[in-house]
């Protein structure tokens, strides 16, 4: 499957290509849209589509500069620019870019899927030609491609003299004066019988990030890769070594299939320095190694008092996530989010029930357990399975069972300090809910409110609650949605905007997408609370 985003101002094309193009019968996934190049941006950041569809004339930020600035995050996705008559002036400048695609409006739904289809065979034959090419760099390897790589690796372990680094460099064809640096580790991991494909991801990372002034790369062994990543200033060599890394796993795995993690040094200012970056990027590294993890994660993301990385295990994140950063002014909310599993007030399952609970058992042993607490001197009657069978044998001793249940994990959690990023989370998921309804709200806007860097928020936020930026806002937004659709006489099109979309027919497409059912259906069905 290839993932399209969409972005044009009018709102009846983007409707008529969501609307009249049979998603589920072709290859492609509709991931998103937006009205204009600044909104797209920072979804595009999240969803990482493999082909972009953007208009060359909006406000704010317009096609042209949306590709542009594409193309230098995420040089592998592929651009189609649509563009009335009146506008193809536009397309030597959009040409001179690199979009793949120019396609003249109007156009009929069958045009553009032709266009998508030959955009998805370039694609495929990128990905047959870095093979090609890897079995002929295997053969013909310069020497001074080798000696290169030899230097830099020196360079990495501190065995080259700060005085000369930049002179040998330059002898090398490496530029390697600026005002700081931040190295990365990519390490590739190849499933069983799948080695062939390290080479592909050697020489994928190596054709995309030649052609970037801020980056260099050098490859230390087979499926470990090394970045130093140049900027003007610390704090921007730190968003650029993040954003970098989000586009190159997310990119790295879809073309490969291989796991990857990177680990990411902190932000040095002197080219002596450099050793300093990379021995906590290997040690980050080394960390996420030994536990198996595929993670993106900078030496500042590490407790410094344990060294360990505040993580959740994968199956229980998306409930874990949501009990970790609680307050203990939402245990009524989430209260009210598993209740509303059942139905209507009459409706009680003791088999259903049980496995909520257990769900929420597991998920507290985990931050328990994440926390360096005994979860049997913390939780010990929920673990006795004897005393599990009367907390479900009825509605209010499940309500009662699991709230105890909750306050005394999260009075726990609060005894024991919250963790490095608690606070970033939290403030986050608190801005989101108290905004949602902002259709300008966007990872900027969250990251700004944080006071961190949106690529570095994006990740953290990501691996720490198990989902993404964009599906936490969603999941708030459709939430608000079934809400207003199941206790106001409200017109769908007036929810729409009540919950933050900006458009009601991208709402209802929204709506379906992530429940099921149109917004009208979920209305009328009345048996919507079994779904929720």
């Amino acid at each position: 499957m290839y993932d399209v985003f969409l972005v044009d101002d009018e709102i009846v094309l983007r409707e008529g290509i969501r609307s009249n193009i049979h998603w589920d019968e072709t290859p492609f996934n509709l991931v998103g849209e937006a009205p204009d190049g600044e909104m797209a941006l920072s979804m595009i950041k999240e969803l990482k589509p493999d082909i972009l569809i953007t208009d060359i004339r909006m406000p704010f930020l317009d096609g042209l500069e949306l590709a542009r600035i594409i193309r230098k995050e995420q040089p592998w996705v592929k651009i189609i620019i649509l563009s009335g008559h009146d506008e193809f002036r536009y397309a030597r400048e959009a040409i001179s870019i690199g979009v793949e695609e120019y396609l003249l409006k109007p156009f009929s739904s069958a045009e553009l899927l032709e266009i998508l289809h030959k955009v998805a065979a370039s694609i495929e034959e990128e990905k047959e030609q870095i093979v090609s090419l890897e079995n002929l760099r295997n053969q013909v390897l310069s020497s001074k491609e080798i000696f290169r790589d030899r230097w830099l690796r020196e360079l990495a372990a501190g065995l080259v003299s700060p005085a000369g680094a930049i002179e040998e460099a330059r002898d090398l064809g490496i530029e390697l004066i600026s005002g700081a640096y931040a190295v990365a580790i990519v390490k590739v991991k190849a499933p069983e019988g799948r080695k062939k494909e390290l080479p592909s991801a050697r020489l994928f990372l190596k054709s995309h990030l030649s052609k970037r002034a801020d980056v260099i790369f050098f490859s230390e062994r087979p499926g470990r890769h090394v970045l130093i990543v140049k900027e003007s200033k610390e704090e921007s060599v730190e968003e650029t070594a993040y954003s970098l890394a989000q586009g190159l796993k997310s990119e790295v795995t879809k073309q490969t299939g291989c796991p990857v993690s990177i680990g990411i040094g902190r932000a040095v200012k002197r080219i002596g320095e450099i050793p300093l970056s990379y021995e906590e990027a290997d040690r980050v590294s080394r960390f996420m190694g030994e536990r198996g993890q595929q993670l993106i994660l900078g030496a500042g993301d590490m407790d410094s008092s344990s060294g360990e990385i505040s993580l959740l295990p994968p199956e229980s994140c998306r409930i874990a996530g949501r009990l970790k950063y609680a307050a203990a002014g939402e245990i009524d909310v989430i209260m009210e989010e598993y209740l509303s599993l059942f139905g209507d007030s009459e409706s009680y399952s003791p088999f259903f029930s049980n496995y909520l609970l257990g769900d929420i058992i597991i998920a507290s042993t985990a931050i328990i357990g994440e926390l360096g607490g005994d979860v049997h001197e913390v939780i010990p009657s929920f673990l006795l399975r004897e005393k599990l069978n009367n907390m479900i044998s009825s509605r209010e001793s499940f309500i009662l069972h699991v709230r105890d249940l909750i306050e005394k994990v999260l009075a726990f959690r609060d005894s024991q300090g919250k963790g490095k990023h608690y606070e970033m989370i939290r403030k986050a998921n608190e801005y989101i809910d108290s905004h949602f309804a902002d259709p300008d709200i966007c990872l900027h806007s969250v990251a700004e409110h944080v006071n961190a860097s949106p690529n570095h928020f994006s990740t953290v936020y990501s691996q720490e609650t198990g989902r993404s930026f964009i599906e936490y806002l969603t999941s708030v937004r459709i939430g608000k949605a079934k809400y207003l659709l199941r206790n106001t006489e409200l017109r769908s099109s007036d929810i729409a905007y009540e919950a933050g979309f900006n458009d009601p027919h991208y709402f209802s497409f929204i709506f379906k997408k992530n429940v099921g059912l149109s917004p009208r259906d979920f209305r009328s069905e009345k048996i919507v609370h079994s779904l929720k």
